[in-house]
């Protein structure tokens, strides 16, 4: 789908469309609003999903492009989260971002303009699950703070002021897991707000509110989408029917029909209106502000499964192995399974390990880039194996039955897509074997 970029009012219906990136991407789009001239009007601000340059964009509500620079490096492709907040409380709005998947977990802060006033690690810098950010009050600072929480691998929120200083909140809601959290501010009164939390995929959309003088557990918490979706939501919080209360705004997660549902601060469903055609599936953005919510796409009409982040999966009937990442397919290629009395186990595995190259004592057999799926380590994936000849050379078994059933019940591969993939993999990434 491409990136449209919707106005919405309260009640769901559309007042402006347009598009945020060019009419042939397909990576999705993040949204901010605020007001970034100090004109007392809202602006819009975008960010791309994956698979294009990391391009922010400034537009005024009607769609006209204001201004629009690069938040990271021109070889980024892993998509730019964006949130807008008053930092310095000079009537105009900055730009927070933080980098998708595959970025360094680096948050940067922009005056509208694209000058850039600050720059820091919001995790440890290896870390490559991408950073959701907020801002506000968070609490009862007098001082804007910066909410940065973490992507797929944990569930982790940080709190640091408009310079990168860590302000001493650490947060894990929904304890320890790895679908990544989703946060935005909720004002209480002028010197006071909490923080509401949401999972961004691969668990139940429940929304968790957070007093920050006691963060220890939520104090209210509630489904923002029903308990039979499981691809995580996006979270948008502001007084979206101007009757002087603040709304929370949960867009639907990858997998799930395009719906807003609008709730109230108690958690009762106020409004649940369709965003994008009923048969998109790629999750999507919102923001919100004052009588309005902006909604976008969140991704592609997605190949695979939107609650696992990377996964293998194997399909015995056709002797093919494919590779997904964030719910597109990556790769297909042929391979050769476990022969009929030495079959390959079927169901639902992880990878357990890597070896450059392992050796099977068993079978006097070298495998080269192997990685072990089946609980006990005695089944894998790898390329197709060899014995060390007398020369020192190597003869390879199989190489012309990729496609057919020969193994004792591992994956073969060529050695080129072996080493690819074992590249590709971490420990842990599930493996589906199915007939």
């Amino acid at each position: 789908m491409a990136p449209e970029v919707r106005v919405l009012n309260h009640n769901g219906a559309v007042q402006t469309t347009f598009q945020a990136n060019h009419q042939n991407f397909h990576g999705g789009v993040h949204v901010a609003v605020g007001d970034m001239d100090s004109d007392g009007a809202t602006e819009l601000v975008t960010g791309p999903g994956a698979g294009t340059t990391p391009t922010v964009r400034v537009f005024e509500l009607d769609g006209t492009l204001i201004r629009s620079f690069l938040a990271y490096g021109e070889g980024f492709r892993g998509g730019v989260n964006v949130a807008v907040y008053d930092l310095d409380r000079d009537g105009t709005a900055e730009i927070i971002t933080g980098p998708g998947l595959g970025g360094g977990p680096e948050v940067r802060v922009f005056r509208a303009d694209g000058t850039r006033l600050a720059a820091f690690f919001a995790f440890d810098p290896t870390f490559r699950g991408g950073v959701n950010v907020a801002a506000g009050r968070f609490g009862t600072n007098r001082q804007p703070l910066i909410a940065a929480a973490s992507g797929y691998g944990g569930a982790h929120v940080r709190l640091f002021t408009p310079a990168g200083k860590y302000a001493g909140v650490n947060l894990r809601p929904f304890g320890q897991v790895r679908h990544g959290v989703v946060v935005a501010e909720l004002p209480v009164n002028t010197h006071r707000s909490k923080l509401v939390a949401i999972p961004e995929r691969s668990a139940a959309a429940k929304v968790e509110i957070y007093n920050l003088d006691s963060p220890t557990k939520p104090e209210r918490s509630f489904h923002g989408v029903p308990k039979r979706y499981e691809a995580g939501a996006r979270l948008a919080i502001s007084d979206v029917d101007l009757d002087g209360e603040h709304e929370i705004v949960v867009g639907t997660g990858p997998g799930s029909a395009p719906r807003v549902r609008i709730f109230n601060t108690g958690g009762r469903l106020e409004k649940d209106v369709a965003a994008f055609r009923s048969n998109f599936r790629g999750g999507l953005a919102v923001a919100a502000g004052p009588g309005m919510v902006v909604v976008g796409p969140g991704a592609v009409d997605l190949d695979g499964r939107p609650d696992l982040y990377k996964y293998i999966q194997i399909d015995l009937s056709r002797q093919t192995l494919k590779y997904f990442q964030n719910g597109r397919l990556l790769n297909t290629h042929q391979v050769s399974t476990g022969k009929w009395d030495t079959p390959t186990p079927i169901g639902t595995f992880a990878i357990k390990n890597h070896i450059a190259n392992a050796y099977s004592k068993r079978y006097d057999l070298y495998m080269e880039w192997w990685m072990a799926f089946s609980p006990d380590g005695s089944y894998g994936i790898h390329a197709l194996p060899y014995w060390k000849t007398k020369n020192g050379g190597k003869r390879y078994e199989g190489q012309g039955h990729l496609g057919t059933p020969v193994s004792h019940g591992c994956i073969r591969q060529t050695l080129a897509e072996a080493k690819r993939l074992y590249a590709w993999a971490e420990n842990g990434t599930p493996v589906i074997v199915k007939k």
